[in-house]
């Protein structure tokens, strides 16, 4: 058995190597100027971005639409998302610490604007399939690390190194919520993301680039800044290098405008290093045998052979040359690529420079007013006031910096706002980027995906061209998830790798768990019940009129049947009948012809997924499904403004969740700002045997903890243990809530985006170290620091989450979580150790799993219950005749003498019932028995 384990781990890494794409070499042109002696020296040099806004004159600094002697720069979002994320601190892997993320960026970005300096963020929403190899190779590249990283807290159990550092799920969506909510520019790339970072440079007069691609210094912009050397310090400086290509150019004695044919003979997206290999092997005729320095030697190599010809504008004959015959596919390629990084040129973009359109107003959904924005913005700041004052109650603060700058993060905004309805300078030229991108992009056959021959394409109809429009508008200003308009327009959808086991040995694959959620709102985007309706009626009609063309033929055959035909009225008149069953006969033909030629389009949608479980190798075809009402078409959902819109919206959301049920939207029950939190956990609930117990109530007692908003109190908590079931866990939540945004904005955004705000529900750090008390906690008043308030959300929310499910928790053997990884402990002491902590988590979810107290089981202590349980919540309790004793972790904590009173009188009795505690504080409140104070009361459950 042991062999045959081993041979399969073999061939599975085998299979993952083998699938891995090779790395392109203009990626490794910028390593190789910051790492070359030379090029370093001359090419690169450190600076203050807050110094450099200062040394502007007014004529560098002047941007339209903002005021003079501004430092104003372009960011990638895609290369800085570890700095935008606040930089790399060890509990990175626990799924996300989203209001860490959110102060950093708050007090970054205040930093700059008081400094004079201003970022626009670019995300990469393009779907990009001639980059799909790139792509490929990235995710690959993250596969190795979560392997890696699993693999290491499995050993040792602790936070993995910075060097496996793979973005937490979600980040990006977070990062476009928190930007927007600080009211920052951010926009995201529709076709061609490079293209349209730098075409936007080139077309609002932004001085500069902050960014980690070689291809933006072959763009040659103004001024570039390396991304990965971005860093605020404690001076509150912001720091970076700066990349200068002028002395690169002079010190590789290249004409700067023979940089496009060099990042085309080196490698790239479009003429690979495949395509190039023979060509390098020319030029350095031992490359095979030098391994370590391969990349080095073909730049350099490359430089000489550029350098050295004659004249570099008649691509064609140079292709000719290069690769032997014109008519070679890799001379259009060359032609193409050329032509690519030329465009992003200051002389290219004033050749490929689209015509200037006039302004078009931007379209808003109907659940976007600014009505329901203010009240959202208010709802926000009530809710983070809520947070200051319980801090104030609970634990008093003495670190003033501390809660001013809580104290802003609840109504920050760090740019001018814009005049209400008027679109920001910065956002007008999005269309004339898209032109660009549409005029420049390269295109391969069949959308540009070459992973296998044989790969179906998907099948979408063509979308409303009002619903397009405004799909396009919002993704352009990054107000939907990126993934809504690639499903619109093309029917792709490329999910990444996650941090999650290969083996699926604990948790199913996270993405098959949230297919079915997707499929929903691949119904609702493409109209999937409007579909189904008009082809059912479409078949009934048909049907109908097939049974009565069949009815009137055998009339006729009984008509004529006999020695003579009848006579019938007909129209008032008499007639034979024969000649009135042939009219019959022929409009009731005629009539079914006329459906058959305008019978509606009946296609067969399918979705192309690409999941990374098959290294993406073909893509998966997924059907939309539908839900189980009458949802409107999406035009009506998104631009609907009848309360009966408004309700279908909400109602299309939760359905996609599988939470359309009356307690989800009771807010007594589940908040406004938690319902997103809430329906997550419910959909992975109807997934069936995912989540404990414990775990559970670790998520929704880390929404109700007044530590989520406390960046001190988050900063001070250590963990002694990371586990990877919790690791895997924090990221099946957050892929929950990725989805949800995808649901959200498919269905209308019912839920405004600043409830949706990861970070008034979740902490990475927070959730492990309340998964780690759920572990060793008696009960849930033990988890939540003995706090009847939160007793009271935590159990409201698990009643909504659970309301009309049999819970199947998860059966898997509990891992060893109470000390040291890998089974350290001594065999005896482990066992018992594991033995008491089944025990703890059994009283706990024994405890707490009834839904009515009166009405529950016999077990819950409520009418009817048989003899009390031998251990209570309390612990493990040894009893005899005599009386009993209280026994925690192998110690005796209490004793009592024998009670031969009432056990259910007054709650002082010893099990289920009474609590187990004196003065009846411990299963009662959740189970039939009275308490003092009115806890569990009436067995209504908490």
């Amino acid at each position: 058995m042991t062999h045959f384990v081993c041979f399969f781990a073999l061939h599975v890494l085998n299979f993952f190597q083998k699938c891995k794409p090779s790395r392109m070499g203009i990626q490794e042109f910028q390593n190789f100027i910051e790492t070359d002696p030379e090029l370093s020296k001359n090419g690169v040099k450190g600076v203050d971005l807050v110094k450099t806004a200062w040394k502007l004159n007014k004529s560098q600094g002047q941007v339209g639409g903002m005021p003079p002697n501004r430092l104003p720069l372009v960011v990638d979002a895609e290369n800085c998302l570890d700095r935008l994320y606040g930089g790399f601190y060890s509990d990175w892997c626990c799924g996300g610490e989203w209001n860490h993320m959110l102060e950093f960026l708050s007090v970054f970005f205040s930093t700059l604007q008081q400094a004079n300096v201003h970022m626009a963020i670019f995300v990469n929403g393009a779907l990009e399939p001639s980059r799909f190899d790139d792509w490929v190779t990235e995710q690959m590249k993250t596969r190795q690390n979560v392997r890696n990283i699993l693999k290491h807290l499995n050993k040792r159990g602790t936070p993995p190194p910075k060097v496996w550092w793979v973005p937490p799920t979600g980040v990006r969506s977070v990062l476009r919520l928190a930007l927007r909510h600080l009211n920052v520019t951010v926009m995201s790339s529709m076709e061609s993301h490079k293209q349209e970072v730098v075409g936007f440079l080139r077309e609002n007069g932004y001085l500069g680039i902050v960014a980690d691609s070689a291809e933006y210094c072959i763009f040659d912009p103004p001024r570039y800044f390396s991304a990965k050397s971005l860093k605020l310090t404690l001076k509150m400086t912001v720091e970076s290098k700066e990349i200068v290509m002028d002395e690169v150019a002079r010190t590789l004695d290249l004409n700067p405008n023979r940089f496009s044919l060099l990042a085309a003979l080196i490698g790239n997206h479009v003429l690979t290093t495949a395509d190039l290999a023979a060509f390098h092997t020319k030029l350095i005729p031992d490359l095979e045998t030098d391994k370590d320095g391969r990349t080095v030697r073909i730049i350099r190599a490359v430089v000489d052979y550029v350098r050295s010809l004659q004249t570099v504008d008649d691509i064609p004959s140079l292709g000719a040359d290069i690769f032997g015959n014109r008519e070679d596919p890799r001379v259009r390629k060359l032609k193409e690529v050329v032509d690519y990084y030329n465009s992003g040129t200051e002389e290219g973009y004033r050749k490929f420079i689209p015509s200037r359109r006039k302004k078009r107003e931007g379209i808003k959904l109907a659940s976007e007013t600014p009505e329901q924005e203010g009240e959202s913005r208010q709802a926000y700041k009530n809710l983070m006031a809520e947070k200051r004052k319980a801090k104030v109650i609970g634990e008093p603060s003495e670190d003033k910096d501390t809660d001013d700058a809580t104290d802003k993060l609840d109504s920050l905004t760090i740019e001018d706002k814009h005049e209400e309805g008027k679109v920001s300078p910065a956002l007008e030229s999005g269309d004339m980027m898209k032109d660009e991108g549409k005029n420049n992009s390269s295109s391969k056959p069949d959308g540009g995906y070459p992973r296998s021959k044989n790969v179906m394409r998907p099948t979408i109809p063509s979308p409303h061209p009002e619903v397009l429009k405004t799909a396009s508008d919002r993704h352009r200003q990054a107000c939907m998830s990126p993934a809504l308009y690639s499903l619109l327009t093309t029917g792709d959808l490329k999910l990444p790798q996650l941090l999650e086991d290969e083996t699926h040995s604990e948790l199913p694959p996270i993405h098959t768990v949230y297919r079915e959620l997707r499929q929903r709102v691949y119904g609702i985007v493409f109209n999937q019940h409007h579909l189904t309706f008009t082809k059912n009626k479409y078949e009934d009609e048909v049907n109908t009129i097939k049974k009565n063309i069949k009815a009137i033929k055998t009339a006729q055959k009984k008509a004529g049947g006999g020695s003579s035909s009848g006579v019938t009225l007909h129209n008032g008149e008499p007639r034979n009948e024969l000649e009135v069953l042939e009219e019959k006969l022929e409009v009731a033909t005629k009539k079914l012809d006329n459906m058959e030629k305008n019978a509606p389009d009946l296609m067969d949608i399918k979705i192309r997924e690409w999941v990374p479980y098959n290294c993406y190798a073909t893509p998966e075809m997924v059907s939309p499904k539908t839900c189980q009402w009458s949802v409107p078409t999406v035009k009506r959902l998104w631009f609907g403004t009848n309360l009966e819109d408004k309700q279908r919206r909400l109602r299309a959301f939760l359905s996609c969740l599988n939470s359309d049920i009356p307690l989800m939207m009771n807010t007594g029950n589940v908040p406004q700002h938690l319902l997103l939190m809430c329906c997550v956990l419910r959909y992975i609930m109807t997934q069936k045997s995912i989540l404990r117990k414990p775990e559970l109530d670790a998520f929704l007692v880390t929404a109700c903890s007044s530590e989520l908003m406390d960046a001190e109190s988050l900063s001070r908590i250590k963990l002694d243990l990371v586990t990877a079931r919790g690791v895997q866990l924090a990221t099946l939540f957050m892929q929950g809530v990725e989805m949800a945004l995808l649901a959200n904005d498919a269905c209308g955004a019912p839920v405004p985006f600043l409830m949706c705000a990861p970070w008034l529900f979740f902490d990475g750090k927070l959730f492990h170290s309340k998964l780690r008390r759920a572990v060793v906690a008696q009960n849930l008043l033990e988890m939540c620091n003995h706090d009847i308030q939160m007793v009271v959300k935590v159990e409201q929310m698990r009643k909504a989450i659970l309301d009309g499910l049999v819970p199947e928790f998860s059966n898997v053997p509990f891992p060893g979580m109470l000390g040291a990884p890998g089974g350290q402990f001594p065999p005896a002491k482990q066992n018992y150790m594991l033995q008491q902590n089944k025990v703890n988590m059994m009283m706990n979810m024994a405890g707490n799993m009834s839904r009515g107290g009166a009405g529950g089981p016999p077990f819950m202590g409520g009418p009817g219950s048989g003899p009390p349980h031998p251990q209570s919540a309390a612990g493990m309790m040894a009893r005899g005749g005599g009386g009993g004793k209280l026994v925690v972790a192998g110690s005796v904590v209490g004793q009592w003498g024998a009670n031969y009173g009432n056990r259910n009188g007054n709650g002082a009795g010893i099990g289920p019932a009474g609590g187990g505690r004196p003065g009846g504080m411990g299963n009662g409140m959740r189970g039939g028995g009275p308490s003092p104070g009115g806890i569990g009361a009436g067995g209504k459950r908490w």
